[in-house]
């Protein structure tokens, strides 16, 4: 079975994005608001960028874990390859991971 042929289609259950560093309060505040949002998850990764996750599946995702409308699938959709795939890579730890307004309180105090 190839690589496809058992995809999950793990990608296709968030989106991610970067977004500036945090440096001030009102920056900090900001991150807190985003984490009151259920399924949002932020973290930074191993270029040191910050990550806004947001857990939502692609609407045209099928229960058979197929895309519905592959022939036509956004370009990034199409850059993405199966050796990019989560359930293929090495498990990745982020160095900074939060995934409620307090823990960036926790964190906060301890730098």
């Amino acid at each position: 079975m190839s690589l496809c042929e058992q995809c999950k289609a793990e990608c296709c259950r968030y989106i991610t994005t970067i977004v500036d560093t945090p440096e001030d309060e009102e920056d900090w505040d900001e991150i807190k608001w985003m984490l009151m949002h259920e399924g949002v998850t932020i973290y930074v990764d191993e270029d040191d960028d910050w990550n806004v996750e947001v857990m939502t599946k692609c609407k045209h995702l099928g229960d058979d874990h197929k895309c519905m409308i592959y022939d036509k699938r956004p370009k990034v959709c199409r850059d993405h390859g199966t050796h990019e795939c989560e359930e293929n890579e090495d498990s990745f730890e982020p160095t900074i991971h939060f995934e409620k307004p307090e823990d960036v309180d926790e964190y906060l105090k301890k730098i």
